[in-house]
């Protein structure tokens, strides 16, 4: 029996590397067509400042079968400076000039008030632990997610008989899960559902429910 987790922030970040928009009704329609699928977790968060948009985004997941695990959205302030705008390696190309440049018109926009903040709502520990008590007739895992920080609790998962499944999409998926799991699995052949080539995201966050 299968048990399935979505990192579905995570996975909505895949769209702009994709090029396509996909439904994560359709993800989910597909793995319950999955014979030994026993459960489909889904992870997102609640926007309490878009809570109508946020609310009905939710249904939707629910509505699909999958289990919703939810908590609020921080917005995290970020201070504007060079490191904000450039990379550091990008920075060092500059010559003393342009560094100048750079300083002077991030001082004039901090000058102006204006400041920067940051969804923030990561599911690792939830998941963590999800998967550590995940029912003993499971005998895999299907992880939608790249996050290196999954690696060390899939070897744990792996030590305890699991098989691990991977799906993900190139240039997004650590070299850790490939190393760990017994089956990586591209997202872009995996997916068979209806897709958009609008790059709007789904996410509530960033702009619209689609």
């Amino acid at each position: 029996m299968l048990v399935a987790y979505l990192d579905l922030s995570n996975m909505f970040h895949w769209q702009k590397v994709l090029k396509w928009k996909f439904r994560f009704e359709d993800i989910i329609s597909g793995l319950f067509a999955i014979k030994s699928m026993r459960e489909i977790r889904v992870y997102y968060g609640l926007d309490e400042r878009n809570l109508r948009k946020s609310k009905y985004f939710h249904q939707r997941i629910k509505n699909t079968g999958a289990i919703l695990r939810s908590k609020p959205v921080k917005y995290i302030r970020k201070t504007i400076n060079e490191a904000l705008l450039f990379k550091e390696r990008t920075l060092n190309l500059f010559d003393n000039h342009m560094k100048n440049r750079v300083k002077e018109f991030v001082k004039e926009v901090q000058n102006t008030g204006i400041f920067i903040e940051e969804p923030k709502c990561n599911f690792d520990v939830e998941m963590t632990m999800d998967m550590l008590d995940d029912p003993r007739e499971a005998s895999g895992i299907l992880l939608f997610s790249g996050d290196s920080d999954f690696y060390a609790l899939l070897k744990r998962m792996k030590t305890k008989g699991k098989r691990i499944y991977v799906v993900g999409i190139r240039g997004q998926t650590s070299k850790e899960l490939f190393g760990i799991c017994n089956r990586y699995i591209n997202f872009g052949h995996f997916y068979t559902g209806r897709k958009s080539h609008c790059l709007k995201s789904e996410n509530p966050t960033e702009g619209g429910t689609a």
